[in-house]
């Protein structure tokens, strides 16, 4: 799309195009930090339990906000009972979760990130947006998991903040 395209701050920061392990694609991904970040992401479930993305990770993974695919109950959540969240009354904010397919095993994420915000749109039939105050300021990495999956596509750019 040329309105997301617009939003990119220069080239791509990681690209990945063909098939890739999980840790290969986290060695790309080491480097990359940030709180305003466009991320692509296409994943063959393979035979992993559950497998996604964490945005808004520390370096010892202390906190984060995990975006997941669970391959059992077939069902995409987000996990943010590590995401830190200074603003809020409640330090655990929980696990939502809702029902999506996978289209021929695999999972194709398109996540934004700006600052707190965390909107993540799943195989373009589930949406999940959620807010996300990480308590530490090193609280900016990307980390993938899912032992036994396999990364077929990956790119990530940094943005221009999306709100007005």
């Amino acid at each position: 799309m040329a309105e997301v395209a617009g939003l990119h701050d220069g080239a791509a920061l990681v690209t990945i195009d063909s098939a890739t392990s999980v840790s290969d694609a986290n060695a790309a991904l080491a480097s990359v930090k940030g709180d305003l970040l466009h991320i692509k992401l296409t994943m063959e479930a393979g035979s992993a339990g559950t497998l996604g993305l964490d945005v808004l990770r520390s370096p010892g993974d202390e906190e984060r906000t995990r975006l997941f695919y669970d391959t059992a109950a077939k069902e995409l959540g987000v996990d943010r009972t590590r995401s830190g969240n200074v603003s809020s009354t409640v330090p655990d904010l929980g696990i939502q979760k809702g029902q999506l397919a996978l289209v021929d095993g695999k999972l194709s994420l398109d996540v934004f990130v700006d600052r707190s915000i965390i909107e993540a749109y799943a195989n373009t039939h589930r949406s999940i947006t959620t807010r996300a105050y990480p308590s530490r300021t090193d609280s900016l990495g990307l980390q993938l998991f899912g032992e036994g999956s396999t990364v077929t596509s990956l790119s990530v750019w940094k943005m221009g903040g999306m709100a007005v």
